[in-house]
């Protein structure tokens, strides 16, 4: 997850993030934001979200339905300029510091095919990883010098991990929401609670403290709204893509 979003509708707590006795999916969705993770929420899929340690504790939870594939979804900054918001995003790999794991080129191949004869505006490009978000059009462009990376999240990394200890296939498709340019406001590290959830009272109160940040905070809700509809828009697109490759239907 990177940038800040809108609270989006209620959705089952119980279901969500907290995976599945005996999962009827062969895909399992790895995100930070309950939101991202209630866009492709249903019945056969499982899904983990969270920050950091809470998303790792969801993931052994998980192990023992041994999913076919990872699929790591949702939000991601851009770290190329040529990125939009919008933009989808599909890793070939994730990079951190000395660390390089490299996702299925079959899945990766057919997400690419099945959005770019949507009319979705596609790319395959390298992930790096981040522990806490990225706020600053300097520090993005710092981690794009020192990595090559073209965006940036916090969860392939874990998700990489774990789909590399079960021997799953891995993928990431991500949807850019905030710029290469942009600032994101500085309680926006703050503003995504450990369980994937928006906290209000976080945001309400970086406003409180620093009223200039509301330009910054219109911003992000406007770019994050453009990922947030083309990952909606994926929803019906991925069905195909999964059955094709003997996944089962998401």
């Amino acid at each position: 997850m990177t940038g800040v979003s809108r609270p989006g509708p209620a959705i089952d707590d119980a279901r969500l993030c907290r995976g599945a006795a005996s999962p009827a999916s062969g895909v399992l969705i790895v995100c930070g934001l309950k939101r991202e993770a209630s866009i492709l929420a249903g019945a056969n899929r499982l899904s983990a979200c969270g920050g950091g340690s809470t998303l790792k504790s969801r993931l052994l939870e998980l192990a023992a339905s041994k999913p076919q594939l990872v699929l790591s979804w949702g939000l991601c900054g851009g770290l190329d300029p040529r990125l939009r918001p919008g933009n989808l995003v599909i890793g070939d790999e994730i990079l951190a510091r000395e660390e390089r794991i490299r996702t299925d080129a079959d899945v990766a191949s057919a997400l690419k095919r099945r959005l770019s004869e949507a009319g979705e505006q596609v790319s395959t490009e390298r992930f790096a990883a981040a522990e806490a978000p990225v706020l600053t059009a300097g520090q993005k462009a710092q981690l794009r010098l020192a990595t090559g990376a073209a965006a940036v999240d916090m969860e392939s990394l874990i998700a990489g991990r774990f789909a590399a200890e079960l021997g799953a296939r891995f993928a990431i498709l991500r949807a850019v929401a905030d710029p290469a340019e942009r600032n994101l406001p500085p309680f926006a590290a703050k503003a995504i609670d450990a369980e994937g959830r928006i906290d209000a009272r976080a945001v309400v109160l970086g406003l409180v403290r620093s009223p200039g940040q509301a330009v910054s905070l219109g911003w992000a809700a406007r770019d994050s709204g453009a990922a947030f509809a083309s990952l909606r828009r994926c929803r019906g697109l991925l069905p195909s893509v999964f059955v094709g490759l003997g996944l089962g239907d998401l």
